[in-house]
């Protein structure tokens, strides 16, 4: 039986098979891009867009990357306040400017956020000031923020 069968039968069985194996694969995981194919539309494969879609997907709290950023804004207008105080020779006063930049974000009150800042304060204020600052003076500066 098999003997009846030429190898040019075989290869075209073969290729056949082959084609309609991948266009149903292709059909069931790309269906937008084979449209976009069969249209005439240019297929453009863009990892950067997809990257950016799946990120999207992934997802779960919008508010939680909004933190993020007004913690980047906070942290930028810190530095900003710290840059201007080194001239400042009151500490309360350049205390009380700390304070109004972090009562602007209120998002902030949350303990990981708190620390963050808290620690950036610490690390900063020495350096770029001339002034040195306590854990109680931190508390302070957050207890201004929440009245």
């Amino acid at each position: 039986m098999l003997e009846a069968i030429t190898w040019n039968n075989y290869f075209i069985t073969l290729a056949i098979g082959l084609t309609a194996y991948y266009l149903i694969i292709i059909g069931l995981y790309y269906p937008k891009e084979l449209r976009s194919l069969i249209s005439g539309k240019s297929l453009q494969f863009n990892p950067i867009s997809q990257q950016a879609k799946e990120r999207q997907l992934s997802r779960t709290d919008p508010t939680e990357t909004d933190r993020f950023e007004e913690l980047e804004l906070t942290v930028a207008e810190l530095q900003g306040t710290l840059g201007r105080a080194g001239n400042i020779t009151d500490k309360n006063l350049m205390l009380g400017q700390l304070s109004q930049v972090l009562s602007s974000h209120p998002g902030l009150r949350d303990p990981a956020y708190r620390v963050a800042i808290s620690n950036y304060l610490s690390e900063n204020i020495p350096k770029l000031t001339q002034h040195t600052i306590s854990e109680s003076e931190l508390e302070k500066i957050w207890d201004e923020e929440s009245n």
